[in-house]
């Protein structure tokens, strides 16, 4: 190559790198494959009204996720990578065989590694069983449900390079704890896999219609309510379905696949704004059900939701997070369901569920064991003051409950706290397996002033802390 061409292909080289850069202002990408919000452009004053040192990182972070042609650059790279290495391009897609796609974020439930600590296994089996109790104690009935990953019920297209250890999930040993909490689950992970049909997309991370029809069937024989199994209803196959999956690997190819489709109509009226499937809060109506259901739903809950509420003579479907249990107070509710996906089982301790804690009566008899180590902060929500820090480790067995006092010269007053450590609250990205963290209605409290203690139950004894905090009702 002689030194006209090498110039002119040093140049060609820079405009084309440069060109994606150039048209940044005049070329708008779509986030909706991005299953997550892009970045916007950083200032470089921060919050406090200083230089922000971190401007650099988080320019090129925008650049990398706002430069024109985005996705049809990704999609161009991800369409060789999979045909000619059989490997994503994409570090939240594995490639799997026969054409399946895996979300990565499930690798390590498939594989049993880094699993939750036995403490995080017994804080999140405790807070379901508190939120049962408070569910029942409402007049209604309650059972979890966790949504399988879909290499939980179908492994056998998974790479061979991810090995399974032989050690328990993070579901299973979920569900041993729920058991021994006595808490109502439904096992969905053996209800797909007694199916012959393959009851989750290919190419997105969520089960099919047929599949929602199998857990809303389920869900109604479990309860024991009347209803239509809908296996009279003709239901058909159409390629429709644009997965989640192939979104993120294929941002600008709208690669379709096979989606069940069931030829009724629904009867169900919506009593709210609805918008979409998406929405944080969905409520319906139809005069020919008869239980009133409330459900704390994800992305799962999409597909299954029409059914439940074509079933339901009122029915609410929650998003948010977290669990507002206050939802009870405005609906004399039969059933309450809360589904998540099995992924996400950790996220259950990350944000106390909006619910008053539950008032004990207990023969404390405790040794004090001051620390520096304790926090306690206080905030109030929604009529409630909330209470929530952090304990030392040295109080604890994996199985250790954390209750809460308030006390003075006149009474002591007993509540039991989440196993939650607010980390978000706490601006701490780290994360604890001995939080706590409760909601106390004021209206039940005399007024004055309280101290606040913590009492750990420790195999058979008690663990007191010394006075966390003051609080003024």
């Amino acid at each position: 190559m002689n030194k006209k061409s090498s110039i002119v292909y040093i140049v060609s080289f820079f405009i084309i790198c440069t060109v994606p850069v150039l048209l940044m202002p005049f070329v708008k990408n779509d986030e909706s494959g991005e299953n997550r919000k892009l970045s916007s452009m950083p200032s470089i004053i921060s919050e406090n009204g200083g230089i922000n040192l971190n401007w650099a990182s988080e320019f090129e972070t925008y650049l990398s996720e706002h430069f024109a042609f985005r996705e049809k650059l990704v999609t161009a790279d991800s369409l060789i990578k999979s045909a000619v290495f059989r490997t994503s391009s994409n570090e939240k897609v594995i490639c799997g065989k026969n054409g399946w796609l895996y979300l990565s974020e499930t690798a390590d439930d498939y594989t049993a590694e880094n699993t939750m600590s036995a403490r995080r296994i017994n804080n999140t089996a405790k807070t379901l069983s508190l939120v049962q109790e408070y569910v029942q104690n409402k007049g209604s009935r309650f059972i979890f449900m966790a949504a399988p990953n879909k290499n939980t019920v179908y492994p056998e297209n998974m790479p061979s390079r991810y090995i399974k250890t032989g050690n328990s999930s993070n579901l299973e040993m979920l569900s041993e704890k729920l058991d021994e909490y006595s808490v109502n689950q439904l096992d969905l992970v053996s209800i797909f896999k007694s199916q012959d049909s393959v009851l989750y997309h290919t190419r997105d991370s969520h089960w099919t219609n047929e599949g929602a029809v199998l857990v809303y069937n389920a869900l109604m024989n479990r309860f024991g309510i009347k209803h239509d199994d809908l296996s009279s209803v003709y239901k058909h196959s159409e390629m429709i379905w644009h997965g989640d999956l192939d979104r993120m690997l294929f941002p600008s190819l709208e690669k379709l696949s096979e989606q069940i489709v069931y030829d009724m109509d629904f009867s169900f009226d919506y009593t709210y704004n609805f918008c979409s499937e998406d929405d944080y809060l969905i409520s319906a109506k139809n005069s020919k059900g008869t239980e009133n259901v409330l459900m704390y739903r994800d992305s799962f809950g999409r597909s299954l939701y029409p059914f439940i509420a074509e079933n339901s003579a009122e029915s609410v479907f929650s998003r948010e997070i977290p669990y507002r249990l206050d939802l009870l107070d405005n609906m004399d509710t039969d059933i309450t369901i809360l589904e998540i996906v099995e992924r996400n089982l950790e996220n259950i301790t990350e944000k106390a569920p909006f619910m008053p804690a539950p008032a004990r009566n207990l023969d404390i008899s405790a040794s004090v064991e001051p620390d520096s180590e304790n926090s306690c902060f206080i905030s109030e929500k929604n009529g409630l003051v909330k209470i929530y820090g952090r304990l030392d480790e040295k109080y604890f067995s994996d199985n250790s409950d954390i209750y809460i006092t308030l006390e003075n010269e006149n009474s002591v007053l007993c509540f039991e706290a989440f196993p939650i450590y607010e980390s978000e609250l706490l601006n701490d990205d780290s994360q604890s397996d001995y939080g706590y963290s409760l909601y106390i209605d004021p209206s039940v409290i005399n007024s004055g002033q309280y101290s606040i203690n913590a009492y750990i139950s420790n195999e058979n004894r008690f663990i007191c802390t010394d006075t966390l905090e003051n609080i003024k009702f």
